[in-house]
């Protein structure tokens, strides 16, 4: 794994309430950076770097005021699986603060690949769902909570079972996206958008007169990686 501190997590903040990346209304989303996949067209170019870790005294601090109403927590990224230790430590921490806390995991892997190599079992015995796979941008995204269809909905828990008839359903339309406030000039779009979504968002915007920039993609970091085979 990449770093045997489980203190820290190099971690890109969190919103609540957020709708459509798991099962709720009401679920936790936090972001951590690091990933070396590159898929193209990645929603998040700016989470592939590494940044400043964040101790996860100050995270489950900050989350601590949500957990008892979330419908769950949704980890994504960038790579969660390159930060497997402090991620177990985290999910660990909040289940004592509410327990059976559901935690659904996004990941470029697919879960045969994280079996096989074994490091991530922890955090693997630890998610209640996983949608795994590549993001592949010439593939439609029709599925709910996937970014492309090739992607899967695994049910890993007992717990997780109950949304089975929901989980290869279409999304619903019209599509939820939120955007969120960072500061006076930076905004976090928050949701899986359909093809062509931001594209539209963008030109409404400049019709506002406003400019829509990305966030600087620094170089990617030297982090672990799984070999890359067919599911």
């Amino acid at each position: 794994m990449t770093s045997v501190n489980t203190d820290v997590l190099d971690y890109a903040g969190f919103a609540y309430p957020v709708e459509g990346l798991g099962p709720g209304a009401k679920r936790i989303v936090i972001w951590v950076r690091g990933c070396g996949r590159g898929c193209a067209g990645c929603i998040a170019p700016e989470l592939h770097a590494s940044g400043e870790p964040t101790t996860l005294d100050a995270i489950v601090e900050e989350l601590r005021p949500f957990l008892a109403e979330a419908d769950g927590l949704t980890i994504s990224g960038g790579e969660p699986f390159a930060q497997v230790g402090a991620l177990c430590a985290l999910i660990d921490r909040l289940r004592a603060i509410r327990r059976g806390l559901e935690v659904l995991i996004y990941t470029g892997y697919v879960h045969e690949q994280l079996l096989k190599t074994g490091g991530p079992t922890a955090l693997l015995e630890r998610a209640d769902i996983l949608i795994d796979g590549s993001y592949r941008h010439e593939l439609p995204n029709t599925l709910r909570w996937r970014g492309s269809d090739n992607q899967r909905v695994l049910l890993l828990s007992k717990h997780a079972q109950r949304y089975a008839k929901q989980a290869n359903l279409p999304w619903p339309e019209p599509r939820t996206l939120q955007v969120q406030a960072l500061d006076t000039e930076l905004y976090r779009i928050i949701g899986i958008p359909r093809r062509g979504d931001l594209k539209a968002f963008e030109r409404a915007m400049a019709a506002r007169g406003w400019k829509m920039v990305r966030a600087a993609v620094e170089e990617k970091p030297d982090i672990v990686t799984y070999d890359d085979e067919d599911e």
